[in-house]
């Protein structure tokens, strides 16, 4: 009964991982991925890295700036990028994402709500401040990465090394590509930078 029982889960999982890569966007997913090894400009270098020079990492600028060592950084690009994708997609319907800040702050007008969450990143969530209800906490894109890697990768599964270095560089980087592609692409705004920067800087303190 037991087994039955398991087998059952098995292929409830296994079916829902085939149906969100057969959701995803597979132009949206190449474009990441041309972006993630365009070496030749500065449109990810600064952020990301990934060159011999500047290693694979997270880079806003300051003293919290982030190299990956963990197994993640020896992932297959496009892997990483789906990653990106399937993260993006998670916070969205989790309720965060710059699309939905915008509309919490249509809703709920509070004068100048990114300056004022800018000033000291407590890590306490304020219900009615548009950053904070747009913010996916990261423990709850941690168990996500958590379920996410197992069912994508035999490295992550297999590794000796504590999984936390492996979901702390997937998660700043899932977010940190995303964002980017994002500023490149029709959101390059001084407040969408400002908004990006709080949420990945609340992401490396795990908040």
């Amino acid at each position: 009964m037991i087994r039955v029982f398991v087998a059952a889960l098995l292929a409830i999982v296994l079916q829902f991982s085939l149906s969100a890569q057969a959701l995803r966007d597979a132009q949206l997913v190449q474009k990441l991925y041309d972006l993630s090894q365009d070496f030749s400009s500065q449109n990810i270098l600064p952020v990301r890295g990934g060159s011999k020079d500047k290693p694979l990492g997270c880079y806003l600028g300051g003293r919290n700036d982030v190299e990956f060592r963990s197994g993640y950084k020896d992932v297959e690009p496009r892997t990483q990028c789906e990653w990106a994708y399937d993260l993006h997609d998670f916070i969205v319907q989790s309720g965060g994402g710059w699309d939905n800040y915008r509309r919490y702050v249509s809703q709920t007008p509070v004068s100048n709500p990114l300056n004022e969450s800018l000033q000291g990143l407590t890590g306490a969530k304020d219900t009615h401040d548009p950053l904070d209800k747009a913010h996916v906490p990261y423990d709850k894109q941690a168990a996500f990465a958590d379920k996410w890697w197992k069912n994508n990768s035999r490295a992550y599964g297999s590794s000796v090394l504590p999984k936390d270095w492996w979901i702390h560089d997937a998660v700043l980087d899932g977010n940190n590509l995303w964002t980017r592609y994002e500023q490149l692409n029709g959101k390059a705004s001084a407040d969408y930078v400002m908004w990006r920067d709080y949420e990945i800087a609340r992401l490396m303190k795990k908040q």
